[in-house]
């Protein structure tokens, strides 16, 4: 094994042009990761991780620019060559898996073209898989769905073939930039495995980027964590955690939720009362066509569920289990195909056939928020079409009044700095509160949150999460909160319900079931969570109550 280094990053600084100049994104970062070691790079959105990682493989786009420093991989400068070399360095000696795994490959390719095509790069070099399905192999897939296309695979399947083709050629360096982000804890925990199998039985380095400060305690060598452009903290693992010296390591081990079990009160037992929400025998089924080779698909099997007035219910499982499908029925964007839903007493009315001042007792929060508004119009102009159609009677010179309202209520103030600001100027966290404040311009009984912290920053979805509970204790409003993390469902729920291949298989009382699981499904949900459910010490959150 060579004595250089994978990876050498000396005083890197990057910026993006603008009309004023270069705007700093990444200033006089150094680092130095060995032959086989794996190092995380931690940080909130905005710290400047992806530009580090484009700028290694020399993928960084105008208006990006790299205004000073060094950057070698096993000796290679990688700015000084040009363009041919670099892209001969591509895969041999440096690779990179992203996040969203659907979006790196070919949807209209078969995934044993995509891997031949990266084996096809080797130009002589001796790798050590030979073909596709050698490849797939090594990662866990029968070689079987060599002829199947993307969207024919699961999420994990489609990042295990992306990890395939960072690996088909051994490169020295693996960059992992939020490669699990979107997937959920059971199906991380695979991934997370065979990576660190493969990097014990091939040698190679990994660069880890990620904001999921439990998973990189689990599998990484060091930390270097990152703030507005700068390495403000680097240290062995178990430094780290003994003694993060930097006061933003400290807030983002504080932001990172552990819950210890012992905190969780026991919830109360509603007062007898109608259900907000009544689900009998509820079933969604998709049948097979004859033009596509998918077979017919339950989603939903046989549910039923109540859910009491202020009570907060979170939905746990997998990708897949049919959470999300459930949610959508609540709220009338799906039909179910057999079983009854009663929201506040009435069946949901279809989104296609829903009128003007019709009552909308469920409302949706959704994940992407930003994929759900508009982007030509303004934060005001989305508050005042939904406080205008909603069914309370709202008279027109009061409209403004009550945009005002929901702003604030949602913690958007003062409402006048948002009103004329489009989706794109804001945070992810500040674009979650205009999607509640949307839902609540309604005035629902029950609200139906679709994942709704699981593409935000540590710090901020602890924020989002209080502030759903404290809505459900100002305005009575019942919330179906729909997740694959265990650990923010225990932090807000007062009752579980996991589900497994369209089916609930156990629910309770929140302490009760991540204290006592009986499902082995269950089990396995909350033996994959990063870390465990026990308390990391005085940075452990306490529940929400």
């Amino acid at each position: 094994m060579t004595d250089l280094p994978a990876l050498e990053i000396s005083r890197l600084s990057v910026g993006y042009a603008g009309e004023n100049g270069i705007i700093p994104a990444v200033e006089d970062v150094s680092l130095s990761i060995a032959p086989g070691e794996f190092v995380g790079l931690a940080g909130e959105s905005g710290c400047g991780k992806s530009t580090i990682a484009q700028s290694i493989l020399r993928l960084l786009r105008a208006p990006g620019i790299i205004t000073g420093g060094a950057i070698r991989i096993s000796g290679n400068d990688m700015l000084s060559l040009d363009d041919d070399k670099v892209r001969n360095l591509r895969w041999n000696t440096a690779s990179i898996v992203l996040q969203n795994s659907l979006t790196s490959l070919n949807p209209v390719k078969r995934i044993g073209w995509q891997l031949q095509e990266v084996l096809d790069r080797a130009k002589g070099i001796e790798t050590a898989r030979r073909t596709p399905a050698e490849l797939l192999e090594m990662v866990d897939i029968d070689p079987a769905r060599l002829r199947a296309f993307p969207h024919e695979l699961s999420g994990g399947q489609r990042q295990r073939v992306v990890i395939a083709m960072a690996l088909a050629l051994r490169p020295a360096l693996v960059i992992l930039d939020e490669p699990t982000t979107a997937l959920d804890v059971i199906v991380q925990q695979e991934i997370f495995v065979t990576i660190k199998a493969l990097q014990k039985r091939m040698g190679f380095a990994v660069l880890l980027i990620t904001h999921d400060l439990p998973l990189l305690f689990e599998v990484a060598d060091r930390i270097a964590v990152m703030k507005d452009g700068k390495i403000v903290e680097s240290a062995s693992i178990a430094d780290f955690l003994a003694h993060p010296r930097h006061p933003y390591s400290r807030m983002l081990m504080d932001a990172t939720p552990r819950l210890d079990l012992s905190t969780i009160e026991a919830a109360p037992t509603p007062a007898p009362a109608r259900p907000v929400l009544e689900i009998d025998h509820l079933t969604k089924a998709y049948g097979a066509h004859p033009w596509s080779r998918a077979a017919a698909l339950t989603a939903v099997n046989e549910v039923s569920l109540r859910v009491a007035p202020r009570e907060i219910v979170a939905i746990v499982g997998a990708s897949g289990s049919g959470k999300s499908t459930l949610g959508r029925m609540v709220t009338g964007l799906l039909q179910p195909t057999s079983g009854r839903i009663l929201v506040d007493g009435q069946t949901p009315i279809p989104v296609s056939r829903r009128r003007k001042g019709q009552p909308r007792s469920a409302q949706m929060v959704f994940q992407d928020v930003y994929g759900s508004l508009n982007p030509l119009h303004t934060i005001g102009h989305h508050i005042r079409r939904a406080v205008a159609s909603a069914p309370n009677g709202i008279e027109a010179g009061d409209i403004e009044k009550r945009v005002a309202e929901l702003l604030t209520e949602v913690g958007l103030t003062p409402p006048a700095s948002y009103l004329d600001r489009r989706p794109h100027e804001l945070s992810g966290g500040q674009r979650q509160r205009v999607g509640l404040a949307r839902a609540l311009a309604a005035s629902p009984k029950l609200l139906v949150a679709d994942e709704p912290v699981s593409m935000l920053d540590v710090s901020i979805r602890r924020d989002i999460l209080a502030l759903i509970a404290r809505l459900r204790d100002e305005q009575g409003v019942a919330v179906l909160y729909i997740t694959h993390d265990v650990i923010s469902a225990g932090y807000i729920a007062d009752r579980i319900v996991v589900m497994h291949r369209g089916q609930i298989v156990e629910q309770g009382p929140a302490r009760a079931v991540l204290a006592n699981p009986q499902h082995d499904y269950t089990r396995r949900l909350i033996a994959a969570v990063p870390g465990g459910l026990a308390p990391a010490g005085p940075a452990s959150l306490q529940p929400v109550t």
